[in-house]
């Protein structure tokens, strides 16, 4: 096995990543080594990062994202659950998913149910996310939830509220996006880049949502959102936010709105459901991907991101197979 590998780096804040070939990473007792087959793009959660709002990776220049799928090719020697040769969803504890080879501790590795679903299970993360989210908020058949922000975060958390039987409202700016989630993942979607989202929502519910689920971070969202929500109702904040955070104290205290702030990917079984969802059909994402490119393609359209294009993107994946 080569000690090289290339990887895609962030190499300027906010501006640039690009190929590069680096030292391939050595692993510790309890971590394994997967040789990437794809790796997904958390656009939010990465963007934070590339821009320097959070320094999960250090200092420029560094190989960006988290997620990948692929096969183990070593296991350190403290390594029960998986083995040489397993197809795997992994989340990547460095954060350094963008190459060819990424480690990460075992406890951070599913076996895929179905090595099919090896594409789009490289974006397992995001409905991992919105699975915890969900349970927390303990989401029902029947309830209505509002989901704001379409990114693929809020997507895949509409999707499954759906699966729960809860009809789902989505709000967002990037019309593509919206057209996706009609499609796939809401009952009623708003694009608040022309109409506003509390008089469309007080309009079939006067009383507001069951359920109001903020996926954007950007706390100039959260009166609008508190407004929405009805009296004794519920209200996830499951965007990251990157500074501190202040609403109209009055808008969630005179409702007496119950809170929740759902951290990280949920347990191993929540992991382990959102991938059988995956490989049984129930849970779609492979239509919520616009662009699957080779690894060669990678910087090109990472690169977008960092411009008013990245409201075009969807899901994206990078094909290191080859």
């Amino acid at each position: 096995m080569s000690q090289s590998m290339m990887a895609l780096m962030v190499t300027e804040w906010g501006r640039k990543a690009e190929l590069r070939e680096i030292a391939r990473p050595t692993i510790t007792a309890d971590e394994v080594l997967v040789q990437v087959g794809y790796s997904g793009v958390s656009v939010g959660t990465e963007m934070w990062i590339a821009s320097g709002k959070r320094k999960d990776c250090g200092e420029v220049p560094f190989v960006n994202g988290y997620q990948a799928t692929g096969r183990i090719v070593e296991v350190g020697a403290k390594v029960t659950n998986v083995a040489v040769g397993d197809q795997v969803a992994a989340f990547c504890a460095g954060y350094a998913s963008h190459a060819e080879y990424v480690k990460t501790p075992a406890q951070f590795v599913h076996k895929l149910p179905n090595p099919d679903i090896a594409k789009w299970a490289s974006l397992f993360v995001q409905p991992c996310v919105g699975a915890n989210a969900i349970n927390q908020a303990e989401i029902g058949m029947g309830d209505t939830v509002l989901v704001i922000g379409q990114g693929l975060i809020g997507q895949a958390t509409a999707q499954l509220a759906r699966l729960r039987g809860a009809h789902v409202i989505a709000s967002d700016v990037s019309p593509e996006r919206l057209a996706v989630s009609a499609r796939h993942c809401a009952d009623w979607t708003i694009d608040v880049s022309k109409l506003s989202l509390v008089e469309e929502i007080k309009k079939r519910y006067p009383d507001g949502v069951d359920v109001v689920i903020e996926t954007t971070g950007f706390a100039k969202l959260l009166d609008d959102a508190f407004r929405c929500v009805k009296s004794h109702g519920r209200f996830v904040f499951e965007g990251w936010y990157p500074d501190a955070v202040s609403f109209t104290f009055q808008l969630a205290h005179s409702k007496q709105v119950r809170a929740f702030f759902p951290c990280f990917i949920g347990s191993p079984p929540v992991r382990e459901g959102v991938l059988q969802l995956m490989a049984s059909g129930n849970l779609q994402i492979e239509p919520l991907i616009s662009h699957c490119v080779s690894w060669k393609q990678s910087a090109e359209v990472y690169n977008l991101l960092f411009t008013p294009e990245r409201n075009r993107l969807n899901g994206v994946v990078f094909d290191w197979s080859h």
